[in-house]
């Protein structure tokens, strides 16, 4: 496989995930809640990762205990909470501003490996960190006394962002020994778990028998196109152009998410000034990637 092809492998997963917003936003209109939706996703997302890894490996699914410890870690601080903001995210404020504000994540990885991993903070990562707040600032209309954006869709959106950054930054220490297929398997496995219980006490489990047909194919959809055929296509692009280069063109996932949301929703359609927000913190996760080193935390190269 020629560098071209690659490179067309890391732009193809990252249209792949820009999907999920939209598919979360059609799974909502017919009948599915946050809560239960992520519950069976992730229930069905590490059953495939498993059974992928079995496939390539089947002994790197053997982990130790406390290789268990850094999953449940992995899951309840950082991806298990990342996705349960940006659901409610998406259900208050849309796939777009919403995959906006999750790529604040990169800015947030420098911050946290700044202050508590010693990493360097050269001047790109600092105005980096300036273009993306910037430019989420423009996105979320905060200089307009007429701003529609909620205040809670902001927060729920910038907590998906940080914790999609503690994700990055403890999967970061565990991926030198352990394949991220099995990473994701057992991080999923035990989000599953997670969204269950909460989704069992707060009563909204039983709404999964209410979901429509639309609600399920939307699930199948997001398993199949946003968390599997996404993840398996990046990380082939990582294997051949590397990390860096790999996190630096699956930036492309917040383009697309915009254009492909603006034409299934008509409410989705970003006014010029939230346009120009967006590709202001486009411009600062291309920054922050950009000439990383391979012992840097990278904001984008944990899926």
């Amino acid at each position: 496989m020629d560098r071209r092809t690659a490179v067309a492998t890391v732009i193809a997963s990252a249209a792949c995930f820009a999907t999920l917003g939209i598919l979360t936003k059609w799974a909502f209109a017919h009948g599915a809640d946050p809560l239960s939706l992520l519950a069976v996703r992730f229930a069905l997302a590490a059953v495939v990762m498993a059974i992928a890894q079995a496939v390539r490996d089947p002994r790197a699914l053997r982990v130790t205990r406390g290789d268990l410890l850094v999953f449940l870690g992995l899951s309840v601080t950082g991806y298990g909470m990342a996705s349960l903001c940006y659901s409610f995210a998406v259900r208050e404020i849309g796939a777009s501003v919403t995959t906006v504000l999750l790529y604040t994540y990169p800015a947030m990885v420098s911050v946290i490996g700044y202050l508590f991993l010693r990493e360097p903070f050269p001047l790109r990562r600092g105005l980096s960190v300036m273009l993306t707040f910037a430019g989420c600032a423009l996105v979320a209309d905060v200089f307009s006394a007429g701003s529609a954006i909620s205040t809670r869709g902001l927060v729920l959106g910038l907590c998906a962002g940080l914790g999609y950054a503690v994700f990055n930054v403890l999967s970061f220490r565990s991926l030198g020994r352990t394949p991220r297929l099995t990473l994701m398997a057992y991080t999923f496995g035990f989000s599953a778990i997670f969204m269950a219980g909460v989704s069992v006490a707060t009563g909204s489990a039983g709404r999964v028998l209410a979901w429509d047909g639309q609600a399920w194919l939307a699930m199948v959809l997001i398993v199949a196109v946003p968390t599997f055929a996404a993840v398996m296509l990046y990380l082939d692009g990582i294997r051949r152009i590397g990390a860096s280069q790999a996190a630096v063109i699956s930036t492309l996932e917040l383009p697309f998410t915009v254009m492909m949301a603006a034409a299934v929703f008509p409410d989705e359609r970003l006014g010029w000034l939230q346009l120009l927000g967006a590709t202001v913190v486009l411009a600062g996760v291309v920054l922050a990637e950009w000439g990383a080193k391979p012992g840097e935390v990278e904001g984008a190269a944990a899926v």
